[in-house]
């Protein structure tokens, strides 16, 4: 297989610019590991190019972490700290170092950032695991040419073998030959949610399900919800489906639907809204299997 670059970046509505990760495909047969990958001295920049008052943010290759470029500021935007505009289109361009035996002279990509949105209502705080509905209620996020797409992704804040819920625990105690980690239990994510997983209710406002799938632990759970831009849904949905499920590893690179002029990577958007879940434990105690 041909040597490319990778380049990794995620634009958050409504925060600050992100930063951008530059690095080599390994070789076939080869473990992908960032840190041996990367690459230094490229040129990196991003502007808004539906606003030319915006200006271009140029990026710095952090000092302590090749191949890691972080934002130095804007040019011709007075004051303040740039934020990515909601529905803003992005252009990222990287100009990698000469003599890297790569023909590329650029890499380049566009994102449409998604509208940010808010929380109307929850199932609420505390929830019983699999005994207790979970589901949230938005706004709508708007998105030009089509209605929204969202993941859900959990974070546990104690993430012990003793708070494993039934599934996890099965997981886990399968981990000499499936290799799962409490560190990678403890972060969850579902499969791509369309309008065909969710309810319109009154105001336009969506009402969705949550599979408690998303949840591996008892106790305090962080929440997210993400609306998606077209290139990091492309990504997810093609991802899904190669690997017949919805684990997303950063830094993983397959054959999907990437959008990088010049090479490979994802340089995707989305916008985000997060609450706390308290996961209390079934009144059996285990909760049974589905």
């Amino acid at each position: 297989m041909e040597r490319q670059y990778v380049v990794e970046a995620y634009l958050e509505a409504g925060s600050p610019f992100p930063p951008v990760r530059l690095s080599r495909t390994a070789p076939v047969g080869e473990t992908y590991d960032f840190d041996a990958r990367a690459v230094s001295g490229a040129a990196v920049r991003m502007r808004r190019v539906d606003a030319e008052e915006e200006g271009i943010v140029r990026y710095a290759e952090d000092p302590e972490q090749p191949g890691l470029y972080r934002p130095q500021g804007p040019q011709n935007l007075a004051g303040g700290v740039p934020t990515v505009q909601p529905l803003g289109r992005y252009r990222l361009a990287v100009e990698p170092p000469a003599g890297d035996g790569i023909d590329t002279d650029t890499l380049t990509a566009e994102t449409v950032v998604p509208d940010t949105f808010r929380i109307t209502e929850t199932s609420g705080d505390t929830l019983t695991w699999r005994e207790d509905s979970l589901a949230v209620t938005v706004t709508r996020s708007q998105y030009p040419g089509r209605s929204a797409r969202f993941v859900v992704s959990t974070k546990a804040r104690e993430a012990t073998r003793e708070n494993l819920t039934p599934l996890a625990a099965q997981a886990f105690d399968r981990a000499d030959t499936s290799g799962v980690s409490l560190e990678e239990l403890s972060v969850t994510e579902s499969p791509v949610i369309n309008q065909g997983n969710y309810e319109v209710g009154p105001g336009g406002r969506l009402t969705i399900d949550v599979p408690w799938l998303v949840a591996n632990f008892y106790g305090p759970n962080v929440i997210a919800l993400r609306a998606l831009g077209q290139n990091y849904y492309d990504f997810l949905r093609s991802q899904q489906v190669q690997q017949g499920g919805s684990t997303f590893s950063p830094g993983a690179i397959p054959n999907v639907i990437e959008r990088i002029d010049g090479g490979t990577g994802l340089f995707g958007s989305y916008a985000v809204v997060r609450y706390e879940l308290e996961v209390e434990r079934p009144s059996g105690g285990g909760g049974g299997l589905p």
